[in-house]
């Protein structure tokens, strides 16, 4: 049995590695177009601020190491230009020589990924303006400001990548600027609904953040940027723009071989992985997963749904007939630490869950992180989304200085399983230790209130 895996920087790996452990003997061939494989890119924005060093920090694995240590083939350089599902071919253009060969495979796992989306306005193409998407991206951007005297950079988005570029280009002693439509920060990717503590600490950090978009960007006559103009009819000048504005799925291989497309633009999948096209699965960034709280097919473009999503759909597509195993629905469990607090996200938002037709109440408290009374207690947020009557989890967004991401992390299996806020409140035995929890956890003040809230 032959299996190709198109795509190289995430999930395609995991996907390789997991399916020469389900069938040993089967070849294993993964195709990546780009020159590096297995990057660890959430680490970007700290390379990029220069705390970890040279760019080998963000190189998870080298092609040679995965050949040896999992047994799989990788080719670098070499781009799956056309699928034909139905009579098993790969057609593969080789970069570095170009040269065009066809392949036969008997099953297939997409692994494309995404691409960071652009503005789409005049001059985005000077020089200066960046994504933050792999390796290349982050080693332009380190050399620019290296190289360049760059006073004030533009980021466009808001969103997690955008703040943690605000604090690198902070932590590198420049000026910073968020340009985004809702005049807050991680408003649509990790909901602050129910706190300020974020935005007040970038505010404090010096870093304004404006509720407008790009609509042009200017060059200088040497072509590097040098303002951007927004939607307000203002002039920002700087000397670099990163746009952090969200990513979308690569499907163009998909889709020409005739796949079919979900809501949301990734690749419909079933619950095994499979895609509408016989003897292909797709996983990661580039699929759409199911998520709990309410069963809707969504992008979650984050490296541990890609390797779970990754693990289901080689275990499927190197099977020769035995059980099949099930990708479960996410929790849809995120966070961003920057400026000196956290911000955990797990499930829906109120706004989500009303989007999605459910019928939702928050509880909101502030606790502290510690028993009050010991040094270093800090005030935590806690915002509980839940359904009226019902009393089911939905979600929930916590925001400190400290703790709000591990204790985000306990909402994970509840909003998984269906939990009750009354089960939270009631039944779970919290960590209780005077320098690491209060008597009474936020997470348990906050279930009370949303029982009382609910209904149940």
């Amino acid at each position: 049995m032959r299996i190709a895996v198109v795509g190289g920087l995430a999930a395609g790996p995991a996907a390789a590695a997991e399916a020469k452990r389900q069938a040993p003997d089967a070849e294993v061939v993964m195709f990546e177009e780009g020159r590096h494989v297995s990057i660890g890119t959430c680490e970007i924005p700290y390379y990029i601020a220069g705390h970890l060093g040279g760019a080998d920090a963000l190189v998870v694995n080298t092609a040679e190491k995965l050949e040896r240590s999992r047994g799989f083939e990788v080719r670098l350089r070499e781009r799956v230009t056309a699928l034909d599902a139905r009579a098993g071919r790969l057609v593969v253009d080789a970069l570095d020589y170009g040269a065009q060969r066809e392949e036969r495979f008997d099953r297939v796992i997409l692994a494309t990924g995404a691409r960071a989306r652009r503005l789409g306005v005049p001059g985005e193409d000077a020089a200066g303006v960046f994504v933050i998407r792999d390796l290349e991206d982050a080693q332009a951007v380190r050399l620019w400001l290296e190289t360049e005297s760059v006073r004030h950079v533009v980021v466009a988005g808001g969103g997690y990548i955008g703040v943690e570029m605000a604090e690198a280009v902070r932590d590198r002693g420049l000026q910073a600027t968020i340009l985004d439509p809702s005049g807050r920060v991680l408003n649509n990717t990790v909901a602050c609904e129910a706190s300020d503590l974020m935005d007040r600490a970038v505010a404090a950090a010096g870093v304004a953040v404006r509720a407008e978009k790009p609509t042009e960007i200017l060059a200088d006559r040497a072509g590097r940027v040098r303002a951007v103009r927004t939607d307000a009819g203002e002039l920002v000048g700087c000397q670099m723009v990163v746009v952090s504005i969200g990513v979308e799925p690569r499907t163009e291989l998909a889709v020409a071989a005739g796949a079919r497309v979900g809501e949301m633009g990734g690749l419909a999948v079933d619950d095994r992985m499979k895609t509408s096209l016989a003897n292909v699965w797709a996983c990661g960034d580039v699929a759409e997963v199911p998520r709990a709280p309410d069963g809707r097919r969504v992008l979650w473009p984050l490296a541990p749904t890609g390797r779970r999503s990754a693990r289901v759909a080689a275990r499927n597509a190197a099977s020769r007939g035995g059980r099949a195993d099930t990708f479960r629905p996410i929790a849809g469990g995120v966070a961003v630490k920057a400026f000196g607090i956290e911000v955990g996200s797990v499930g829906l938002s109120l706004a989500q869950a009303a989007d999605a037709g459910l019928d939702a109440v928050a509880a909101d408290v502030r606790h502290w992180t510690r028993t009050a009374a010991f040094p270093g207690s800090c005030p935590i947020d806690v915002r509980l989304v839940v359904e009226r009557g019902a009393g089911r989890l939905l979600g929930g967004q916590i925001v400190s200085a400290e703790g709000a991401a591990l204790r985000a992390d306990v909402l994970v299996p509840l909003v998984q399983a269906g939990a009750t806020a009354r089960e939270l409140a009631e039944d779970l035995d919290l960590v209780y230790n005077p320098p690491v929890a209060p008597a009474v956890d936020p997470l348990k003040v906050a279930a009370s209130v949303a029982v009382r809230r609910a209904g149940r």
